[in-house]
Parts: C-alpha cells; structure tokens; sequence
C-alpha cells in the first residue's frame, strides 16, 4: 500500500508547478523532476505491493520503507512552504510599498529553502532508485510465484447505483423465517399471556451475513409499519451503554439531532413509552452494558422487539425478557454455486468472501485473467478471506487505494455519509477533476467502483439513486485488514485502546479509544494532516467524581502529581495545543466530545484546514478567527447548536459544502462561486433581495431552505433563476410558489422536496413545466389537488412521485387522462384519501405502487408485473380494502 501516499503527492506537485510557474521560475525544474522521479517509483511501488505477499524479501521491504520516508520529506517540504508563504503576506493596514518589500525578500527566502530541500530529496530519491539496481531488487522479484495483472484505471462512465446491489439468490432461508416469525408473532403465541419483553439474538462469525439478514427484514417490516417505531442503529464495538442509547436517540429524534447525555433517559422514555417498536442494535457489547441497556429500555407496548447483531454467542438478558437466538452459518456448496458458479473451495463457503471475489473478477476481461487470479488464490496456504482481501486490495488503481485506507479512519461498524467521505477525500487532496467532472463527481464515482467490488457495502440510498445521500459501511474483516494495511504503509495511526503511544510522526490520527480519551493529545503531533475522533460524552457529573477522587489520589500520592495534572486538564486546553503544534492539519472531524459553547480562537491558526466537521451537543458560537481560514472548503456543524456563522466566515472563497441546521444568510457575502453545498439555512425578510448573496452562488448543486414565507418568497425566486447549476432543491415553509415548476432556469434540477402549502394557480402552469430533467419529487403539506397532479405529467423525466402526509387534499386520487410517460414509482401517504385508480396504460412504465394510511398504519404495495402492463389493466385501491387488479 506503499503507493498509495505517492499519488497525492504527485498531483500537488503538478498543481504547484502549473499555480505558482512564475514565482518558482528557478525552482520549476527540481519539481519537474522530483515529480518524474515519483511518478517512476510509484510504478515500482504498485509491482513490489504486489508481490511483497507472495515472498519474504527484506531487501524489498528496506527499499519501499526508505521510498516512503522520502515522500514523506517531500511532502514536509511542500506543505512548510505553502505555510511560510501563508505566514509572509502581511495584512491589508500595511504600508503598500513596505509590504511589497518584505514580502518579495521573504518569499525569496523562502523558495530558496524549498530548491534547498527538493535538491536534496532529489539526490536521495536517486540513490534510492540506484540501490533497487544495486541489489537486484527486480531479479529476485521475477524469482517469485507468478501474479495477475492488477487494475490500472477505472472507468468514469455512469453507473447507475441500481446496478450495485446484493446479490439476489437467496441465503440463510429457515433463519429469516425464523426471525420474521419471532418479530411478527403475538405476544400471546409467543410465550403465553404473559407480557413479557423480547430480544432476539442474531449470531455467526464476521461475514457470515447477520447485518444483510437483519437489515432486509428491517426494512421490509418498515414499510409494512407493523411497528410504530423502528430504529436501526450501528456501532463501533464495545461502547457504553449510555452512548448506545445517545446514538438511539438521536435517530429516533429526526427533527432534534441534539441529544445532551443527561437528556438520554427522559428523551427515551418519552419516545418508546406505550409504543410498539422495534430496536436493532448491531455492534459487539459487553454482557454487563447490554443488559444496562435492557433495563433501561422502556417495557413498551406488548410486541416490541429488540434484535442484538453480535458474532460471540450471547448471554442470557435479564431474566424477565424472553430470549431466541438465531445463529447463522456459513453457506453449503449449492448456493454457494448459485452466488458464485466456479471455484467454491477458494471462498471457503463465506458469502463475504464470495462477494469479494465477485467483485473482483468484474475487473477482469479475459477467461486467461480470471485463471491467473485463481491460482494465485489455490497457492496461498493462509486464511482465504485474508488473501482474498489482499488481492482485491492490490488490484484497486492506485487512485483509489488512499480512498480506501482512508476507510481505516472511522470505527468498525458504523455508517458513513457519502458526501461527509468525498469531502474529506477532496481535503486530503486525493481527488483530481478529470473529463469535464467535479472532484467530488470523481469520489462518487471511487465510491461506486468500491461498492461495485464489493469492498463497501451501501445501507442507505434513496429511490432514485441520489449518490449525495448514501451512506455506506464496512465489513468488520474488512475493517480490520484496513487498519492492518493503513499502519504498515505509516499512512493512518489508531488510537484505540487505553495506552499512550509515542505518535510524534503520525499524519493522520483517529482516536477511537472510549476511555483516557485526551492523553495522546498532549503530545506535540507536528507532522499531523488530519484527525479524527469518536470519543465517547462524559456527563459532567462523573467528571467532578474524577477530579475529586484525582485530587485525593495526589494528597495521598505526590509522586503521582504529573500524572493527575495531565488528567485535569480539559479538552479544550487540549485542543488549542493541538491548533498550535500542528501546523500541517487539513481535516479536523472531532465526534462527540463537549467543547464548551464556544469553539477556541487557536482554530485560526490551521490556516492549511480544509475541512472541519464537529459534533458537539453544546457548541453554539463560532469565533470569527475562522476567517483566517483561507483554503477552508467543508464546514459540518449540524449536529451542533450553531445558528449563525460570523461574517468573516462567509468571506472565505475557497468554501465548497456548508452543512448546518438552519443557518442564517448574512445579508452579505464574498462571492462563493466555489460553493457546491448549503445544507441548511433560514431565510428573514429580506427587502434588497438575494441576488447578491444567495444569486451569486452560481455553481450549487445541493440547496435546503427552511422557513419561508410572504415576506421572502419573491426574493427567493429571484435569486433561483441565478442557479443554473441545482440538482437538489429542499424548500420548507408556510408558503412555496409554484414558480419552481414553471422557472426556465432550473433545467438541471433532479430531486426535489416541497414541504409547506403550495401557492398553486391553474393558469400559471397551462404553459408547460420547465423541469426537463426532475426525475423525483416529493411533496409535504403542500395541500394539492388532482388537477395539480395531472399537471405534472408534463414532466419529462419523473421517475418517482411521493406524496407524503398532508400533500394531497383531494378524497380521491386517479390517472386515467394524463400520461407519466417515465413514472416508475409511487408512493402515496395521506390521511384523508379513500380512493386511488390507476390506468396502466396512462403509467406504462410503473413498476411498483405503495401506499400508506396513517390513521390505521395500513401499508400496502404491489409490484406491477410485465403481464399486467400487456393486459392494461386497472390498479385500485379503496380504504380499508386491499389493492385490486382488474
């Protein structure tokens, strides 16, 4: 994996010769060079990579171990010149002509450092590539077992996420009938009259498939609504049993992200009490901590369940829950053969290794590659997931091999938002913009390609293929491997357990530790890029009964005074230590960790971030330090008390995503022509208009406006028009013009959500709607009627129409006279409807009908045939009765 920290290298080196060419007139030829030279030895890297595996050569190792070292210098080099030039440019109050002085003999002395230290990675770089002729690296390479030939590149045409999901042959059929069962049966059958709670165990070794078991099941009981409330949540092994139930909350509470520690318990209550539900908790957890949880889980309404993922065998709940478990096995040779039709023995009858080398052989034309990666697989005499691993590791691009490790950042078993992930990648600068496409287009498409090998699995995407709201997670073996892999090549550390190691070289840190969380941080980190954090909230009381006992310690114990000093001190404190000793930071995503209501001034010293992503239950101010933050791409502070960002924020132009929960737009801005993302803001009422703030936003593509009203709405459209460039628009508010259908402006829209009374007028849309490209909308409270909806058939490309709670007014609900001509999907959930009538022949492309009552939590759908569409028959459905066709 060594050649995964050469590429980005090699492309900031590009960016530098080609953005500063003039300025570096005489140190443009060393960096020509040095990028030649690392261009080479990445080729040679990518080849030791994979054969490294296949014999013990030390002499190879020494070599890779040397290469890395030395582009770690060279990217020393480079980031301290980018922080001297920073430094060197002094502020605007200075004397033009002094400034002009300084500035040009600093930055000279600057370069000159830098042609310094470039010469002499140069030299070294040389003596490295002279040593590999020197031992004869290559001959005693060619000496071992034959490989295959490994990816180069990926393809950057579209592929549809519809072509990435699981295999459908089914698997583990008596154990799904089995836990269907025990979810849907009544308490009563069950385990008699007595109404006792239920938890269910589902375990099996890592890769066995329990999460996809559960997960289906889950999702198909939500549809069905059999429970009033479903949660499903994932987490990194061995967390307390308050910060599962922090984690619960927060999914449950939607509209409230924020979820204190001290609020846990009354915020469960009052969401569970006299509820039927359904919790899934998938993660392993300590017996002691899960059966914490199970007693503070309210009773609920007779039929709740509660499902425990876990590979070990489980232990008995408390004895007034009824316990089943339902262990999982790995897969016979028959539908192993289904899954996978050759080589069974290779994967060992583990469906995760059959996904892997699926995956895999995707890559691979020819019948001759596919023999070649075979017996490569039947040479190796370890475990099989391991070199199955290994392999599908080696094969990735070398652009998407820093993607991946970078996986090795977040904890085993938890979800990952997709846009959060490109985001970071893009700070790191491991994206390129390439054939016409974004950097964040090029980590979507990185993002599908590991989907499609099957090295990350998709949890979440919407009905239409929406790459901006997936999320994805990754397998616990592969998890593992990943971390292995990301501390070989130096490229990721991993504070996980309760010793301090020494990480003065670390460049990138995740602290997943839940215990001695601030220790490592008062170490100085000066060769630190990014960092990451899961740290587990204290409540404020166990940190008083920690001082107290600390202070009591150090009267009894003098000599242990140091220790119990580092102990008290907060993290904030740790933090600005942190802001001041690391220079280099690009990415800062600090998780749960109580910072005060207001974030350290020193932020302003990382003037190299570019992301900064923070959830913190009492944040509420940040300071206007953050201005200083010139090369600040991503801000994430939505589950954070932020409302309002400071003026100098709103200056920085090099902002690409700004996620919030109901920002407020300052009345001016710079011009954020940059800006891809703004998630969420509020608007007032603005009287001078939003074309020079909002308007000058010319190239978002992601948008979500809460609380609109009278006084802004025209304000609004005005500045809409600007925006040619939206794909997803989210509106909210007491009142929303029908404006956005009819608006020539937002042809490239694709999604759409409307929440909040439509100001609909008939006469406004007999002229056509301008949306060429929506392909899904959804509609809430927005209080239409059926001549509103055969309007929309005039949309050229809608594939998904959801009608939500409150959307429809109208008791009946037909299309028997205007055709969806791409309708695929619809959803209808309303509480006044009694009647829906679909004639086929008016939605020849409709591939499924649900529809939902939230006065009975009826749910029905039905999966329109190919049959039914010949016959062109009828779809009806009338309340309380079940879909017919007629």
């Amino acid at each position: 994996m060594a050649e995964a920290i050469v590429g980005p290298l090699v492309g900031r080196l590009q960016e530098l010769a080609l953005g500063q060419a003039r300025a570096l007139v005489g140190v443009n030829a060393d960096i020509q060079k040095l990028k030649d030279k690392l261009m080479w030895l990445q080729a040679f890297l990518r080849e030791a990579d994979a054969k490294r595996r296949a014999v013990s050569d030390e002499v190879t190792k020494v070599w890779v171990l040397q290469t890395r070292d030395a582009v770690f210098d060279a990217e020393d080099a480079l980031d301290h010149y980018y922080l001297q030039l920073d430094k060197s440019r002094y502020p605007m109050w200075i004397c033009p002509t002094a400034k002009l002085v300084t500035t040009f003999t600093t930055q000279a002395h600057i370069r000159h450092k830098l042609s310094r230290k470039i010469k002499a990675i140069n030299s070294r770089l040389e003596d490295i590539i002279e040593n590999k002729h020197k031992y004869k690296i290559e001959e005693a390479n060619t000496k071992t077992t034959g490989t295959w030939k490994a990816s180069t590149s990926i393809s950057y045409t579209h592929k549809k996420l519809e072509y990435l999901h699981e295999s459908d042959v089914p698997i583990h059929v008596e154990e799904r009938k089995k836990l269907e069962k025990v979810l849907l049966t009544t308490p009563e059958d069950l385990h008699g009259k007595e109404h006792n709670p239920v938890i269910i165990s589902v375990f099996g070794k890592s890769g066995v498939g329990k999460t996809t078991l559960v997960r289906k099941i889950f999702k198909e009981i939500g549809k069905q609504k059999q429970f009033d409330i479903q949660a499903m949540e994932c987490f990194a092994p061995y967390l307390s049993a308050t910060n599962i139930l922090q984690q619960i909350v927060q999914q449950l509470t939607k509209d409230n992200k924020n979820c204190p520690r001290n609020m846990v318990l009354k915020m469960l209550e009052e969401e569970l009490k006299e509820q039927k539900y359904l919790l899934v908790i998938d993660g392993e957890v300590s017996g002691t901590e899960l059966n914490n949880i199970l007693s503070t889980l309210p009773i609920g309404h007779a039929g709740s369940r509660i499902v425990h993922i876990t590979e070990s065998k489980p232990e008995e709940p408390p004895s007034n829950y009824h316990h089943v478990t339902i262990e999982l096995k790995t897969i016979d040779k028959s539908i192993s053969k289904k899954m996978f039709l050759h080589h069974m023995e290779i994967t060992g009858g583990l469906p995760l290794a059959i996904a892997l080398l699926s995956g895999l052989m995707k890559t691979k034309e020819s019948p001759g590659e596919w023999q070649k990666v075979f017996e490569y697989l039947k040479s190796k005499q370890s475990k099989q997931i391991d070199d199955m691993l290994s392999i599908c590791c080696d094969d990735l691009p070398h652009e998407l091999k820093c993607c991946f490790l970078y996986l090795a950042a977040f904890p085993a078993n938890v979800t990952i938002e997709a846009r959060s992930l490109v985001s970071m990648w893009v700070a790191e600068g491991f994206l390129r913009s390439k054939v016409g496409k974004s950097m964040e287009d090029i980590g979507y498409f990185y993002l599908k390609e590991l989907s499609a090998r099957n090295l990350v699995s998709l949890v979440q995407m919407d009905d239409d293929s929406n790459v901006s709201n997936m999320t994805v997670t990754i397998q616990n073996k592969v998890h593992e491997f990943l971390q292995f892999e990301a501390h070989e090549a130096s490229f990721l550390e991993v504070h996980s357990g309760d010793d301090i190691p020494t990480l003065t070289s670390a460049r990138r840190l995740s602290l997943q530790n839940y215990t001695d969380k601030y220790a490592v941080l008062a170490n100085p980190l000066p060769k630190l890029r990014s960092i990451f954090s899961q740290f587990e909230q204290e409540p404020k009381e166990e940190l008083e009964t920690m001082t107290k006992s600390i202070q009591a310690y150090v009267c009894c114990s003098p000599q242990q005074g140091t220790i119990a000093s580092m102990q008290k001190k907060n993290i904030k404190s740790h933090i600005k230590e942190l802001l001041h000793g690391s220079e280099f930071l690009r990415v800062i995503n600090i998780q749960g960790i109580e910072i005060g209501n207001r974030l350290t001034r020193a932020i302003g010293k990382a003037v190299h971030l570019q992301y900064l992503g923070i959830t913190s239950c009492s944040l509420e101010n940040i300071p206007s330090s953050i201005g200083n933050l010139t090369s600040l791409q991503t801000l994430d502070v939505r589950e954070t008390n932020v409302r309002k960002l400071p003026k100098a924020f709103w200056m920085i132009k090099t902002l690409r995503h700004v996620f919030g929960f109901i920002l407020k737009l300052p009345k001016q801005t710079v011009n954020l022509k940059q800006l891809h993302t703004l998630d969420s803001i509020e608007l007032e009422d603005f009287e001078q208009g939003l074309d020079n703030t909002l308007g000058e936003m010319i190239h978002l593509e992601g948008l979500v406006i809460w609380n609109i009203s009278n006084g802004n709405v025209e304000a609004l459209l005005s500045a809409l028009r600007k925006l040619e460039s939206l794909k997803t628009l989210n509106l909210q508010g007491n009142n929303i013009t029908s404006s956005v259908f009819t608006t020539l402006f937002l042809r490239r829209l694709k999604f759409m959500v409307l929440d909040g009374e439509l100001d609909f007028s008939s006469d406004q849309l007999n002229n056509g709607l301008a949306l060429p490209n929506l392909t899904m909308l959804t509609l809430r409270e927005t209080k239409v009627t059926q001549e509103f909806i055969n309007k929309l058939a005039k949309l050229p490309s809608l594939v998904t129409l959801a009608l939500c709670l409150g959307s429809y007014k109208d008791q009946e609900l037909v299309f028997f006279s205007n055709k969806f001509r791409c309708l695929k999907k619809l959803k209808v959930d309303v509480e006044k409807l009694k009647k829906v009538e679909i004639k086929l022949s008016m939605l020849p492309k409709l591939k499924k009908l649900e529809i939902r009552t939230h006065d009975s939590h009826h749910y029905q759908e039905h999966e329109v045939t190919h049959q039914e569409h010949e016959q062109k028959t009828v779809i009806s459905w009338k309340k309380e009765n079940a879909i017919q066709v007629e």
